[in-house]
C-alpha cells in the first residue's frame, strides 16, 4: 500500500512535470489550437491518474490483482530489487536475467525507485504521463499528414479510448512501447522534409529504446522506415538518396554499438516459423480466451491459412455477443464504438491512398505489417486485444481523417470535394 507521503511526492513531482508540458504545448501552439490540445492532454492525465489511484488502492487484493494488475507486479518487484542492487545490496533478482525483450522497462522502473524509493504510485503516474505524451505525438503525426482538425480528433481518440487509458494506469510497458513507436514514425515524417540531427537523434533514441522494450517491434519499425524512406521524401531524388544512405549508415552504426552479437543471434531465432508456432501454441494453451488453438503456423501455407481469421480476431475481438469474464464485459461499450468508427477508418484510408499516400507510406507499411504479424502469432483474444494498441493509434489517425473528410464533403458543394484534407500540412514542414 502506498503511504500518504508517497502519494504527495508522486502528485507533486508529476504535477510539476506536466505543468511544464502543458506550458510547452501552449507556447508551441498559440491561440485556440494550443488551448484545445492542452485541454485534451489535461483530461487524458485526469483519467489516467484517477485509474492509477484506483488500481493502486486495490493492487494488494489477490483476486483484483489477478484480473487488473497483471504484469505490473513483475515490473514493480523487479524494478525495486534492481534499484536495491544498484545501492549495493547483494540481492538476487529473480525477475531479471538479461533476457532479450523487456529488460529496458525493468531499468526504467528501477531508475524511478532508485531516486524516489519504492513509490509504486509514482511509477504509475509516470506511466500515465508517458501515455498522455503519446497523445501529443499522435497529434503531431496527424497534423504533419493532414491538418489541425484531423490531429485534434486523433488526439481525442488516443486520450479517451479505454484500451489506451487502461494500460497507462498501472505499471505496464505498453505506453512506453507506443510512445517509442510514435516518436520513430514522427521522426521519419520530419526527416522526409528536413534531414536534421535533431530528428535523426529522435529516431535512433526511440528505436533503440524500443529494442529494449519489445525487440521484434523494433524490426518492424526498421523495415517500414528503411523500406519506404526514399519513396516518402519531399525533396529531389539526389538529396533523397543521400539522406537515405546517411540514415542507414547512422542507424546500422548505432544498432551495432547497442546490440551484442549474441543478442542479435537470440533475436534472430524468434523470427523462424517454428518459434512462431511455439509462441502461438503457448498463448492458446495458457490463455483463457484461445481461438483456433490447433492452428499450425510452422509453415508458410499454415501461416497464410490462419491470417484471415487472425485478422478478424485481432481487429474486432472481443466480440460483444460472445464475451466471457469481467474483463471482456468491460470492453463491450468500447468495442461497439470501435465498430462504429470503421466506416470512417475505411474512408480515411481511401482518402490517404488518393491524396497523402507517399507521405504516409512509412506509417501505412508499419501498421499493415505489424497487424498481419500479430494476426498470425497471437493465440488468444486477451493478448490480441492488448497488442493491437500498437497499431490502433495509427488507425485513429485514419479514422479522424475519415470523419473530417466526410464532414467537409457534406458542408461543401460537390465541386469542392476534390480539395485535399490537410494540404496545409505541407506548408509547415
Amino acid at each position: 500500500m502506498t503511504s500518504i507521503g508517497d502519494v504527495i511526492v508522486a502528485f507533486l513531482v508529476m504535477g510539476i512535470i506536466n505543468a511544464l508540458v502543458v506550458a510547452r504545448v501552449r507556447r508551441a501552439l498559440p491561440g485556440e489550437e494550443g488551448v484545445r490540445l492542452g485541454r485534451v492532454y489535461a483530461w487524458s492525465l485526469v483519467l489516467r491518474f484517477a485509474l492509477a489511484c484506483f488500481l493502486n488502492a486495490y493492487s494488494g487484493e489477490t483476486r483484483f490483482a489477478a484480473t487488473f494488475w497483471g504484469d505490473s507486479a513483475t515490473y514493480d518487484d523487479g524494478g525495486w530489487l534492481m534499484s536495491l542492487q544498484w545501492r549495493g545490496e547483494g540481492i538476487l533478482n529473480p525477475y531479471y536475467s538479461g533476457k532479450v525483450s523487456g529488460w529496458g522497462f525493468f531499468y526504467f522502473i528501477a531508475a524511478i525507485y532508485w531516486v524516489f524509493g519504492h513509490n509504486q504510485l509514482l511509477a504509475q503516474l509516470v506511466n500515465g504521463t508517458v501515455g498522455a505524451l503519446t497523445v501529443l505525438v499522435i497529434y503531431a503525426i496527424a497534423k504533419e499528414l493532414f491538418d489541425a482538425e484531423v490531429a485534434l480528433w486523433a488526439a481525442r481518440f488516443m486520450a479517451f479510448f479505454p484500451q489506451m487509458v487502461f494500460w497507462s494506469g498501472a505499471i505496464y510497458k505498453d505506453p512506453a512501447i507506443m510512445l517509442c513507436i510514435a516518436l520513430c514514425m514522427y521522426a521519419v515524417l520530419r526527416l522526409s522534409s528536413e534531414f536534421t540531427l535533431r530528428y535523426i537523434a529522435m529516431f535512433l533514441g526511440a528505436s533503440l529504446a524500443l529494442m529494449s522494450l519489445r525487440f521484434y517491434v523494433f524490426y518492424f519499425v526498421a523495415f517500414a522506415t528503411m523500406g519506404t524512406f526514399v519513396l516518402a521524401q519531399r525533396r529531389g531524388a539526389v538529396r533523397s538518396v543521400a539522406s537515405y544512405v546517411a540514415l542507414v549508415a547512422v542507424f546500422v552504426a548505432a544498432f551495432t554499438f547497442a546490440a551484442r552479437q549474441e543478442t542479435i543471434e537470440q533475436q534472430r531465432s524468434y523470427f523462424t516459423l517454428e518459434r512462431l508456432q511455439i509462441t502461438r501454441s503457448d498463448q492458446a494453451m495458457w490463455g483463457q480466451s484461445a481461438y483456433v488453438p490447433k492452428a499450425d503456423v510452422s509453415t508458410t501455407s499454415g501461416a497464410l491459412a490462419i491470417l484471415p481469421i487472425g485478422l478478424v480476431y485481432l481487429l474486432f475481438a472481443p466480440f460483444p455477443w460472445s464475451v466471457s469474464g469481467l474483463r471482456q464485459v468491460l470492453t463491450v461499450p468500447e468495442t461497439l464504438v470501435w465498430y462504429a468508427l470503421w466506416p470512417a477508418l475505411i474512408r480515411g484510408l481511401v482518402y490517404t491512398f488518393r491524396h497523402r499516400f507517399r507521405f504516409a507510406l512509412p506509417i501505412l507499411v508499419f501498421a499493415a505489417s505489424l497487424t498481419c504479424a500479430y494476426a498470425v502469432f497471437q493465440g488468444n483474444v486477451g493478448t490480441a486485444y492488448r497488442q493491437r494498441t500498437q497499431v490502433t493509434m495509427f488507425y485513429f489517425i485514419l479514422m479522424a481523417a475519415g470523419l473530417v473528410q466526410k464532414r467537409r464533403a457534406r458542408e461543401s458543394p460537390p465541386e469542392a470535394e476534390a480539395e485535399a484534407v490537410g494540404e496545409p500540412a505541407l506548408d509547415h514542414g
